[in-house]
């Protein structure tokens, strides 16, 4: 896998298209004071796009001279095997008895793999992914309000009604009675429009049964219609921009889910690789902690042999005393190491190395110590075109542009058009027992049509409730700006951070070996004089033991300093929003809602 350093200098002399955090609202309500502000904030940052003629001039990290590589060039070779040695780090590093008292067993890993696992089986990441699928199901909900409906009805109703309270002579009084059966069905269907509106075709069948009656023989009958209607509103509630934006927030809600996904990642990809170099740091402090040890024991039973010579039991308790410090600090980097190791497998997740098996991880790739070639222009618009703050801040903005668009409609009347056609049609063929066909036959010739057409207007007198939601959008746009401006300015200062990091902890790793190589000149020059004086004094071993940890802080420093180096650029990448590119990771979503 090429260096991480090249990809970065190939990425920022890249050309860009225009910068991807415009705003993406419609309407016109302060729309251009809105978009010039926005522009505003990115020139202000210089995050201004980059033309594709436009050359950018690359830097690197400072290198400063230093005399000690100069003065010692002669020796390094000699000097670099003195003290501890890195490649105890690797495999076989004993890290003391384990909880279970069982034989570690030991997985070597390198960083590609350790990703791998962490994007694959991180639960912070499997929670994301869930959260984008549900919200994907909240896009289909939102547009199925607008899916047709089918409606049915069907009742039995029986009617038995006294006759009027008159005095017919001959005993005709009941001849009026009213009794009849009805039996109804519809049928029909409904869909609400993006106007606003709502359309709705239905047919109507009802059969009435009438009971016969002293005088007069009455038949049975079919009443057969068919409706269409039609409800729409004119001012307040009309308009694709209303109605549909619950669709338009859902999908907002969606593509938010979506980089929200993205930041999951991305922050998983940079604990692991923090915590990857993390491990193999914990690895070196016991290495250091166990070359000390050796040293120190070796310089205590030189003054054990010396006691009652030049040695006083003093120096001698003194020297027991260092050992055993030692000693319980390479126990602290034991643990140290362990408990490193556990929290990768935490963040990896992997069901082969559980974080309840005794296995312990072996880094196996390399510090990256090449400068990286960088420009901080580039560096900030890189990082406004693809942090993912950034975009859920744009996100915000459509949001609050939508709402606004609701809330301006909502300060208008009501008006509302109300319109229907019926045709109706009834059996008059058959006298005895109605007709299902020949009721809508006459449907069919639409003798009896009936038409409806009304206005309905209303309107609040003062109209502050709509006014006041208005305002508060309006004032919730401003927020989201105010928040778009906030995401801006810390990208760009977490670029800077990370890149003043980046330049820094590259000028130590420089500085923190010509200190390693200057305390194992030290303990050179001591151990040449031990080989040539004659007699050996307490104080001259002391002096050796303060060499040995010279030399030991030196190291670890060193390593630190490139582990710094490496965590900086992590840290960059994250700030950029880079981070899933540089380590060739891509976002797979599953069934995206167009």
């Amino acid at each position: 896998m090429p260096t991480r350093a090249l990809v970065l200098t190939l990425l920022v002399l890249t050309p860009w298209a225009l910068v991807a955090c415009q705003s993406p609202m419609g309407g016109e309500d302060g729309q251009d004071q809105l978009q010039e502000a926005i522009d505003a904030v990115i020139a202000r940052q210089g995050a201004s796009p980059i033309r594709g003629d436009e050359v950018l001039p690359m830097q690197s990290p400072p290198k400063s001279p230093n005399e000690i590589f100069a003065a010692l060039e002669s020796r390094i070779p000699e000097l670099d095997s003195l003290g501890p040695q890195g490649v105890n780090g690797g495999i076989g590093l004993p890290l003391g008895p384990g909880i279970s008292g069982a034989a570690d067993s030991e997985v070597q890993l390198s960083l590609k793999s350790a990703l791998a696992a962490a994007v694959r089986n991180n639960l912070s990441v499997q929670g994301a992914r869930i959260e984008q699928s549900v919200a994907q199901t909240d896009v289909v909900k939102a547009e199925a309000a607008f899916d047709a409906v089918l409606l049915a009805s069907t009742g039995y109703q029986t009617n038995s009604v006294p006759p009027p309270p008159i005095d017919i002579p001959g005993g005709l009084n009941n001849a009026f009675a009213q009794e009849n059966t009805q039996t109804t069905l519809s049928t029909g269907i409904q869909k609400r429009l993006t106007s606003g509106g709502t359309v709705a075709a239905s047919v109507e069948m009802d059969y009435m049964q009438q009971a016969t009656g002293s005088i007069y023989d009455p038949a049975n009958y079919w009443t057969n219609s068919v409706n269409f209607n039609l409800n729409q509103p004119l001012l307040q509630g009309f308009g694709s921009d209303v109605n549909e934006a619950q669709i338009r927030l859902a999908r907002n809600r969606d593509r938010a889910s979506v980089v929200n996904l993205r930041q999951t990642l991305l922050n998983v990809v940079e604990q692991t690789e923090i915590q990857y170099w993390s491990v193999l740091a914990a690895r070196q402090q016991v290495v250091a902690s166990a070359w000390l040890l050796k040293v120190g024991s070796d310089v205590r039973d030189v003054l054990k042999k010396r006691l009652n010579f030049d040695a006083t039991v003093a120096d001698y308790s003194l020297a027991v005393a260092i050992v055993e410090q030692r000693k319980a600090n390479l126990i602290r980097a034991w643990l140290k190491s362990r408990d490193e190791s556990d929290r990768l497998k935490l963040l990896m997740n992997d069901p082969a190395i559980s974080v309840g098996s005794d296995s312990v991880m072996v880094p196996v790739d390399h510090l990256v110590q090449e400068p990286i070639r960088y420009n901080l222009r580039a560096a900030v618009v890189t990082a406004v075109e693809q942090n993912p703050s950034i975009a859920t801040a744009v996100l915000r903005i459509d949001d609050a542009a939508i709402v606004l668009v609701v809330a301006d409609n909502g300060r208008l009347p009501q008006l509302g058009l109300q319109a229907g056609v019926t045709l109706t049609g009834q059996d008059t063929i058959n006298q005895s027992d109605g007709s299902f066909g020949g009721a809508f036959s006459e449907v069919a010739d639409a003798n009896f049509v009936s038409w409806l057409a009304q206005f309905a207007f209303s309107q609040p007198i003062g109209n502050r409730a709509a006014e006041a939601q208005y305002r508060r959008a309006r004032l919730q746009r401003s927020a989201a700006v105010i928040g778009y401006q906030s995401a801006i300015e810390n990208a760009v200062f977490e670029v800077k951070r990370s890149l003043r990091g980046v330049t820094t902890s590259y000028e130590l790793i420089e500085q923190s070996r010509a200190s390693r190589l200057a305390a194992a000149e030290s303990l050179r020059s001591l151990t040449v004089l031990e080989q040539t004086l004659a007699a050996l004094t307490p104080e001259f071993l002391q002096t050796k033991f303060q060499a040995q940890d010279r030399l030991a802080t030196s190291y670890l420093a060193e390593v630190d300093s490139m582990v710094n180096y490496n965590n900086a650029m992590a840290r960059l990448y994250h700030a950029m929003g880079t981070g899933l590119t540089m380590n060739r990771i891509e976002i797979e979503v599953a069934d995206a809602v167009q």
